[in-house]
């Protein structure tokens, strides 16, 4: 096995750029177990931690698959693997502003997509499925937790209607995000009613095997949702800026009464002092006389 020198690059990377292309080309087969640690550190001009590490990334990453006692094998990663990686990403991004931001612009496409396609497919089973699903919704108002639940299962009934695999797998890797923003949204007042009236306007357009209509009652619906997360997310912030104003101002009042009270209170304890004082020199300049 020749020898491949590696340029400056942090080795256990690149090592694992090799193996990762050997996967993709055929060279090493799904199934297969690699080479051992020592015919790769051979075939590479490195050490055996090097090589360890490298297949550490490529574990972390789906494609082999580490056990104890024996040699590596290659794996495919699976839908599962793969959607908590995206999953990960997404939460990455949504931490920020600018994030958040890109995640609604692409949940709007992704889902009024998904509603153009499901109108499109549908069954008469589908529509019955996604009308159950409309109305656990709606009978679930006023109970925030399984309000929200349950507004997330109206959505992915949809992606399940369009018989696309992706399109359920990038729903579940959106499902923490989106019941995060619901969470946000629903306090807001009659969120949960203005929620109904949008899903029974997208259940409507489905079961009328309207494409277009659909199409534009998701994107109308997700709008509401995006506004309303943004003015929640505003109103909180003013109204906890607020409470932590208002209640630095009365531990402040309350600290300069203390002093002020403190300072009363020691100056009447000083006076009998004095007067005793007083009283005790005219009684010593009476008996001088």
């Amino acid at each position: 096995m020749p020898t491949m020198p590696l340029g400056r690059r942090k080795r256990a990377d690149e090592i694992a750029e090799h193996i990762e292309r050997a996967i993709s080309t055929g060279e090493f087969k799904e199934g297969s177990s690699l080479p051992s640690e020592k015919e790769l550190s051979e075939r590479f001009g490195v050490g055996r931690p090097s090589v360890r590490q490298a297949l550490f990334i490529l574990q972390q990453q789906g494609l082999v698959e580490i056990t104890s006692g024996a040699r590596a094998s290659v794996t495919a990663p699976s839908g599962k693997f793969l959607t908590g990686q995206l999953a990960s990403l997404i939460r990455r991004m949504a931490s920020t502003g600018q994030g958040h931001e890109h995640m609604e612009q692409t949940r709007l496409l992704f889902e009024a997509g998904v509603a153009w396609q499901a109108a499109r497919v549908a069954t008469d089973e589908d529509i019955l499925r996604l009308k159950a699903a409309l109305d656990a919704n709606a009978a679930a108002i006023g109970n925030t937790g399984v309000f929200v639940r349950t507004d997330v299962a109206f959505h992915y009934e949809l992606t399940v209607i369009t018989r696309n695999p992706v399109f359920t797998g990038v729903h579940d890797a959106l499902v923490g995000w989106l019941i995060d923003q619901r969470t946000t949204t629903i306090h807001m007042p009659d969120a949960d009613k203005l929620s109904i009236r949008d899903h029974t306007a997208i259940y409507e357009a489905v079961a009328a095997r309207d494409p277009m209509r659909a199409f534009h009652e998701m994107t109308s619906h997700l709008r509401l949702i995006s506004e309303l997360y943004r003015e929640s997310k505003r109103l909180s912030d003013e109204i906890l800026r607020q409470v932590a104003h208002d209640v630095a101002g009365r531990i402040e009042r309350e600290r300069e009464s203390m002093w002020v009270a403190g300072s009363r209170t020691g100056s009447e304890q000083g006076k009998p002092a004095e007067i005793a004082t007083g009283k005790s020199k005219a009684s010593r300049k009476t008996e001088d006389a």
